[in-house]
């Protein structure tokens, strides 16, 4: 098993001990009983646990852009933007894997500046491209000329953690159906006057 191969499945294993105990339980002690090694093995791999939890949450990122553009492809106007916000959304219990390891980042990242600043990084990359995908909408005039784009951006990133964090709390809440009722609801909203 190659090097990148074997970090993939150290992130696997630390997926399902965070998602079964948490991210403050989940030790690199913990996460080598997982894997069935030492944590020697596991320090081959990542220096401390800061430097796994920021490989952990990139390949969440990298699987939510991924989303994105399978989901979009060939899609455009309304319906490409509906799209991009659904993949990001938890519809089913597997899509909150991803949800419950965001969120219990965040709750870890709080007095570790550095993991702050990776979780800016972040958003912020989401931030421009949902910024991108209402620039393409309004000069398309798909979407009314007065909103700011930057606000409604926030307004939209804000509706989606709030949908994500009420699944990982209350899936029975969160309904599919009517998490894609809260986005069209919204998207709605931004649409220009035919």
């Amino acid at each position: 098993m190659g090097y990148s191969d074997r970090r993939l499945e150290v992130t696997e294993a630390t997926w399902r001990v965070i998602i079964r105990e948490g991210l403050d339980r989940a030790s690199m002690r913990a996460i080598a009983q997982e894997l069935g090694c030492t944590t020697g093995v596991l320090t081959h791999y990542f220096r401390d646990k800061d430097e796994l939890t920021l490989f952990v949450l990139e390949r969440v990122f990298e699987n939510l852009f991924r989303d994105i553009k399978t989901c979009t492809e060939g899609l455009h106007g309304i319906e490409r933007f509906e799209q991009m916000i659904f993949a990001v959304l938890p519809f089913e219990l597997s899509g909150g894997q991803g949800w419950q390891i965001w969120i219990a980042f965040l709750g870890y990242a709080i007095g570790r500046e550095k993991l702050i600043q990776e979780h800016r990084k972040r958003y912020e990359s989401l931030h421009q491209s949902i910024c991108q995908e209402l620039t393409d909408l309004q000069t398309a005039k798909l979407i009314r000329e007065d909103i700011d784009l930057t606000l409604e951006a926030n307004a939209l990133i804000a509706l989606v953690d709030g949908i994500g964090t009420g699944f990982v709390i209350n899936p029975e809440q969160f309904h599919p159906d009517q998490q894609r009722y809260l986005v069209r609801r919204y998207i709605k909203t931004l649409l220009a006057a035919s």
